[in-house]
């Protein structure tokens, strides 16, 4: 405990359904934190047993139900009104924790005093390196992401490998100071998913603090999360809300018509692919799933109003 009785680490988990995940999680943390810390839990309405599990298996984890689905930004800002770490550690659900990670990443910031935010190696369930780092937004790289021809330009994606400064790291274990936090303020409430990780960096730096990845021992992340069904279709319907709303709230609000031109394509190609998987009876459960979401992309590229 450091002075002042303050845990060096906060750990933050929104969790939605994900019982099976997030055990996986908490039990990584319990075997290889190896540094003061706390675990707060942010359950967003799950049904699945989530909330009983924690409290019976782990009672060392503090857990705070929501009502209602909140989303990421607003689950993590409920969380972090209770954090007392020095740093706090976003976490997803589907990540473990490896040995000597957080120690690590504690003594990275005590080395970088300018740093303000930084996310550790990440890595697949293979143990191949998986990227940890994120560009801005350009309407270039949204328009290479949704028709999907970044798969084809970009191939695979390489995983960082050497400590060094970036633009913006993602959300699956981004970590920030209290200083930082303190002076940027909570995650933006108006983004449900997406792109709150990306706005959160963009405003540590435009306070004048640095973005890191810092390489060490690192955070396995499974990418599992909760999308199936209806949550399959409203997660890309959100991923391009939340993309419209950071254009705009970044000065760019001129760029919303080429989003729905960039929109009205990416559907286009993402339902062309959807409807082949479902003729070939893959998945097709997932693939209506998509085709919903898709149909309310082309509703707002060509008659506006709200997603």
């Amino acid at each position: 405990m450091e002075e002042g009785g303050r845990p060096a680490l906060s750990i933050l988990i929104v969790s939605w359904n994900c019982e099976a995940l997030l055990a996986r999680c908490l039990r990584s943390i319990a075997e290889f934190a190896g540094i003061d810390q706390e675990t707060i839990v942010v359950d967003n309405a799950s049904s699945d047993g989530t909330r009983e599990r924690v409290r019976l298996e782990f009672p060392w984890v503090r857990l705070l139900p929501l009502p209602e689905n909140v989303g990421f930004s607003r689950g993590n800002n409920a969380g972090l009104e209770f954090a007392r770490g020095r740093l706090l550690l976003l976490l997803n659900p589907d990540t473990e924790i490896r040995a000597g990670a957080l120690p690590s990443l504690a003594r990275f910031f005590d080395e970088h005093p300018r740093a303000g935010v930084a996310a550790p190696s990440l890595w697949n369930p293979d143990g191949s390196p998986q990227s940890a780092t994120l560009r801005f937004p350009t309407l270039g790289n949204e328009l290479l992401r949704q028709t999907m021809l970044h798969r084809v330009f970009a191939g695979a994606v390489p995983g960082e490998r050497s400590t060094r400064r970036v633009e913006a790291v993602t959300g699956a274990a981004l970590c920030i100071t209290r200083e930082c936090f303190e002076a940027i303020g909570p995650l933006d409430p108006s983004i449900f998913m997406f792109y709150e990780d990306v706005d959160w960096c963009r405003r540590a730096r435009d306070s004048g603090r640095e973005v890191w990845f810092a390489e060490g021992p690192g955070i396995m992340h499974l990418k599992a999360g909760s999308s199936a069904g209806e949550a399959r279709t409203r997660t890309l319907v959100e991923s391009l809300r939340s993309t419209v709303y950071y254009f705009c709230k970044h000065g760019k609000p001129g760029a919303v018509a080429l989003l729905r031109v960039i929109a009205a394509l990416g559907a286009t190609v993402r339902s062309i692919r959807a409807t082949a998987l479902w003729l070939l009876g893959r998945d097709r459960a997932d693939q209506v799933a998509r085709l919903a979401a898709y149909r309310r992309m082309f509703a707002w590229a060509f008659a506006g109003g709200d997603l």
